[in-house]
């Protein structure tokens, strides 16, 4: 690691230890807890904070107010309660991805270009999930019960929906190689090597692990993209077996008609579409 990054990973561990210092002589607050990377014990030196707070029920009005869904600024409460650890240079509020009556606010610090996901809850509906890891607990916060698994019916029914949507974007990525537009062809690439590990993980009947970053390696011409087309949707037909087995449903392979969009791919002469953000 350069100095750089020991530079950023240290004043991270700095801005948590004030964080947790401060909080937990606040009254207003009664547990805190880390999810994400660092809640898995995975995380690098680039990786942010997802810090979750418990609010104690007479502060929770205020500091968990939601007056928007989705903004780019923070109540006033917050906001002070955030500035207390750097001046925030970005604010992004999305609370759909808040628990119950919770918030959800990105805040980027001015000077240090660190990066906290914070997430306000009130004590009345606050339960930790696992993995995470604890900070400070003043009371005791309820474990999250443990996710029953699908049902075979269940699983096999999603399944069938993500080898439909699997296919309809290899249709459309497809179309792209031949218009050679290579960001949209890597992005849906990726996320076709996403849909056929949930496939995978369907079948298995386990959860698919969290996956930092691409699954997916570069392919920058077109034959290679095709070859990774032709790769992915080989593995989509054997898991498409494997769900008929199960008594899921499945289609009739599509991949011949795939392939009539793959040689207008191949045959489609550079310069023949207007290149990609042009017009």
């Amino acid at each position: 690691m350069n100095d750089t990054l020991k530079t950023y990973s240290a004043s991270r561990e700095s801005l948590l230890t004030q964080i947790v210092h401060t909080l937990s002589a606040d009254e207003r607050f009664t547990a805190a807890w880390l999810t994400g990377s660092f809640g898995r014990n995975d995380g690098d030196a680039l990786s942010d904070l997802d810090l979750t707070v418990v609010v104690a029920d007479p502060a929770s009005e205020r500091l968990c107010a939601r007056p928007w869904l989705v903004g780019a600024q923070t109540t006033p409460e917050r906001f002070a309660l955030f500035s207390q650890f750097g001046q925030p240079a970005v604010i992004h509020e999305n609370h759909h991805n808040a628990p119950e009556d919770g918030t959800f606010t990105f805040v980027l610090y001015a000077s240090s270009a660190l990066m906290v996901d914070w997430v306000l809850i009130p004590q009345a509906k606050a339960q930790r999930p696992s993995p995470s890891r604890a900070l400070f607990e003043k009371v005791n916060i309820p474990i999250c019960p443990t996710v029953q698994p699908e049902s075979l019916d269940q699983r096999l029914k999603t399944a069938s929906g993500t080898v439909a949507f699997f296919w309809m974007m290899t249709a459309v990525t497809a179309k792209y190689i031949a218009r050679r537009d290579s960001v949209f062809i890597q992005c849906w690439l990726d996320t076709l090597h996403k849909l056929v590990r949930d496939v995978e993980h369907l079948i298995a009947g386990e959860v698919a692990p969290y996956q930092r970053g691409s699954l997916s390696s570069l392919a920058t011409t077109s034959d290679e993209q095709i070859r990774v087309l032709y790769r992915l949707s080989d593995r989509m037909l054997t898991l498409m077996a494997e769900v008929t087995r199960l008594g899921g449903y499945a289609p009739p392979s599509p991949l011949p008609t795939i392939e009539v969009l793959l040689n207008l791919a191949r045959d489609a002469p550079e310069g023949v579409f207007p290149k990609p953000g042009a017009g």
